[in-house]
């Protein structure tokens, strides 16, 4: 089964073309449309996203706001009223990553171009694909000093930028694999580095989609949502993906990051035993 056969019934009234199911739509209020908690594998809230996605004139323009702490644990103490306020008890070290992004996407999904600032320390990384798509210029800034430019090498040109911790990446791939489905259902990331520098890594990624066949469940404001459930494959692990009736992305289970991306009031319904 391929995706889009699979998520033909779901995407119907919503996929005119890529990323138009991202866009609000009327079960949501404006305020929290896209809005995500940051969950770690212990079921603690360790950060906050959110994103916009509009059309524009030669595809779509994505604006994505995220922040999150690393190394929270037993030994941390989380603000009851922002979990990105987390107080490091004796033992405990405690990161902050802030994060913003704006990027050009065009009609197929593919990223055409765009940059990541981190609040956190200033450092702005731009991300140009040249015109034959075989590589990206990676540029990086921080506080008005040019810290050089790197060119990663792209094994294929349709491509999306995906840092960690940023549900918007995951949205659309969803969006464009539903809409512009990839015969061999294989799509290329590219993860952006957390470092600085023109020699920090930044990493070309294959992922597979594989819908599975189980029927989960889930409310949306205490309100029942009939769910879709595809794993994303990739070669250090999986992710398990949800969406609504219209492609929308409810809960990313994302595997290697021991973390999840949870849409604001929604409560995915455990499995039976």
């Amino acid at each position: 089964m391929n995706l889009r056969s699979y998520l033909r019934p779901f995407l119907r009234r919503a996929v005119a073309a890529v990323a138009v199911a991202s866009l609000p739509l009327s079960a949501f209020a404006a305020a929290d449309a896209n809005s995500f908690a940051l969950v770690n594998h212990a079921g603690r809230n360790i950060g906050k996203a959110s994103y916009t996605i509009t059309k524009t004139k030669d595809g779509y323009k994505v604006t994505t706001h995220f922040q999150y702490r690393a190394g929270i644990s037993g030994d941390a103490t989380v603000a009851a009223d922002d979990p990105t306020k987390t107080t490091a008890n004796s033992g405990a070290t405690v990161t902050d990553y802030q994060y913003s992004g704006e990027y050009k996407i065009a009609d197929d999904g593919s990223f055409l171009s765009g940059f990541t600032q981190n609040s956190a320390n200033q450092i702005l990384s731009s991300f140009q694909p040249n015109k034959t798509r075989s590589l990206v210029t990676v540029g990086q800034i921080q506080g008005g000093v040019n810290l050089g430019s790197r060119d990663i090498e792209l094994p294929k040109p349709w491509f999306l930028l995906a840092p960690d911790y940023d549900p918007s990446a995951i949205q659309l791939l969803l969006t464009a694999a539903a809409a512009h489905p990839h015969s061999d259902s294989t799509y290329l990331f590219l993860v952006p580095a957390s470092g600085s520098g023109p020699k920090a890594l930044n990493t070309p990624l294959f992922v597979t989609l594989q819908p599975l066949s189980d029927t989960p469940a889930g409310t949306l404001d205490g309100k029942p949502v009939t769910l879709k459930h595809i794993q994303m494959n990739y070669h250090a692990g999986k992710a398990d993906l949800y969406v609504d009736d219209a492609g929308n992305l409810m809960q990313a289970d994302m595997g290697t990051l021991s973390a999840s991306y949870i849409r604001t009031k929604f409560v995915l319904t455990p499995a039976a035993q």
